[in-house]
């Protein structure tokens, strides 16, 4: 048998110790770098999701068409069919204050979809995410939002839905945080709106309300009489376009009254562009009574002027 040399024993033995060092740095290295990197991955803008499995994916399949599109506070939309008048029904939306949602199934990614949510028919709150995986109560889906990272976290909440028939009914459960009180707050589907949009909010929340608040007061085609006492018809779209009225090509239905001068229900004529012009609205079945308005700067309300236009409904396409 031979021995290597003394000398030569030290050198091998300091070439196996260099070499374990340098393996457990490397390591070190290595652990660092994924740490850094999973720090970056929560700073991005979408909350993280759990990973997705066969199950998740199959909750998220069959989650999304029955959650996705634009839903309307049920209490609101009641006083909204049964007065036809936004500013009667105004107010009318429960404790919440939540008016509608809008939930963008095109936005799914991983587990969760962008939530839009709208305050009094005033503001949209931050945008949330919801996130379509199992939960503890049965039909049950749990929302995050990133404003809760600069101190908008008192509230959980939570969506779930229920089927009546062929209803199907959206449940917003706000728990605080504090105290533990649960605020429940009902919403029905809007027929014809998708959600699309909800993450950037485009379209705007304000569209599917619009249009259903259009089709109960001006959709369809009807018979004008005007303050001269001429007879034309008029065609008025579910999406804000009306043809046959005199100098005007679009209209919007005010649906908030923040601040003074909202006494009246009132409709936009071309709103946001130089031939703007505002007239009061009275709904009587299916007549509709246009009149001009004016603001009284003494007591800051809004009072109706002359009547301009008659409308007769003679169809709602």
């Amino acid at each position: 048998m031979h021995f290597l040399p003394k000398q030569a024993q030290i050198s091998l033995l300091s070439l196996f110790l260099l070499t374990g060092c340098h393996d457990k740095a490397t390591d070190k290295t290595q652990s660092v770098t994924k740490s850094l990197t999973a720090i970056d991955s929560v700073t991005s803008l979408r909350p993280a999701a759990t990973p997705v499995t066969s199950a998740a994916d199959a909750i998220a399949q069959r989650m999304r068409p029955l959650l996705g599109g634009a839903w309307l506070n049920t209490t609101y939309a009641a006083y909204l069919q049964k007065t036809h008048s936004p500013r009667q029904a105004h107010g009318h939306w429960d404790i919440s204050g939540i008016t509608e949602i809008l939930i963008d199934p095109l936005s799914f990614k991983d587990d969760s979809m962008a939530v839009a949510i709208g305050a009094a028919n005033h503001e949209g709150l931050p945008l949330r995410y919801v996130h379509l995986r199992e939960s503890t109560a049965a039909n049950s889906w749990p929302t995050t939002s990133n404003a809760e990272e600069v101190g908008d976290g008192l509230l959980e909440i939570n969506l779930r839905h229920q089927i009546h028939n062929a209803d199907t009914l959206l449940y917003l459960d706000q728990r605080n945080k504090r105290t533990g009180r649960v605020t429940t707050t009902a919403f029905r589907r809007l027929s014809d709106s998708s959600g699309a949009g909800a993450a950037l909010q485009s379209p705007p929340l304000q569209v599917p309300l619009s249009r259903f608040v259009n089709g109960l007061n001006f959709t369809g085609t009807h018979s004008m009489t005007d303050s001269a006492g001429h007879v034309s018809s008029v065609h008025f779209t579910a999406d804000g376009n009306v043809q046959g009225l005199p100098g005007h090509k679009t209209y919007q239905v005010n649906t908030d009254f923040e601040g003074p001068f909202h006494e009246l229900d009132t409709v936009f004529l071309d709103i946001y562009q130089k031939t703007q012009y505002e007239l009061a609205f009275a709904t009587n079945g299916d007549t509709v009574r246009l009149y001009a308005v004016h603001d009284d700067t003494a007591t800051y309300k809004r009072q109706r002027g002359r009547l301009r236009y008659t409308l007769i409904r003679k169809s709602r396409n």
